[in-house]
């Protein structure tokens, strides 16, 4: 071997040599990154007493908002009772219930008021209102309107009250007024009537039945 050749074969290996070396580190530092990616990307654990921090002013917070609640209820007076209370109808008053004459017929037929209610019969041209003797509550006041005038009465005694129309009868013209409870139903059974005001009183007894 020439002196240049064995040169050359020298130079050569010193450069495999320089590369072996080169690689534990190079695997080192690898394996080095590699650790150190692993710890940065585990989450950090929440410590436990965090949970009981956050959960004691909750508890703290609604535990007074119960209290104010209390003793707001208590300074003012309020309750169920009280809603409750303002939920129910106000008492009404007397009230008037319209009669129209229509025809040869009063609308509507049949009127249930209340004791201290009133009657108003209206557009009566050629028309009135008459009571009928034996079918009214026993010691009420009768009662006969002027011919062809609007005409109204106010009712106190309970009971049931059969009216007509005094020159239209025949035609079955006339109308029932029970005011409150119906207390003398039998009278009204037991009364001994034909013709037009017989069949008010079939409809007064249907009424009064039915209530």
């Amino acid at each position: 071997m020439t002196f240049a050749a064995a040169t050359l074969f020298t130079a050569c290996g010193s450069d495999d040599n320089s590369e072996n070396t080169q690689t534990p580190e190079t695997e080192m530092s690898s394996e080095n990154q590699s650790n150190i990616e692993a710890i940065e990307n585990t989450p950090p654990s929440e410590p436990e007493t965090e949970v009981v921090i956050e959960d004691e002013p909750v508890a703290e917070l609604d535990q007074t908002d119960n209290t104010m609640a209390t003793e707001e209820n208590e300074a003012t007076g309020a309750s169920d009772n009280t809603a409750v209370q303002a939920d129910e109808p106000k008492s009404e008053g007397p009230q008037t219930h319209v009669v129209t004459a229509q025809g040869m017929i009063f609308n509507p037929l049949v009127v249930k008021i209340n004791p201290g209610d009133s009657v108003s019969w209206r557009d009566m041209s050629t028309h009135n209102s008459e009571s009928i003797d034996g079918l009214i509550p026993e010691g009420a006041e009768k009662w006969n309107s002027p011919m062809s005038e609007n005409y109204q009465r106010t009712f106190t005694q309970e009971g049931i009250y059969v009216y007509k129309c005094t020159p239209h009868i025949g035609t079955g013209m006339g109308g029932v007024i029970i005011v409150g409870e119906p207390v003398n139903l039998e009278q009204i059974k037991s009364a001994n009537v034909t013709g037009g005001a017989g069949r008010l009183v079939r409809r007064a007894i249907s009424e009064a039945e039915s209530m």
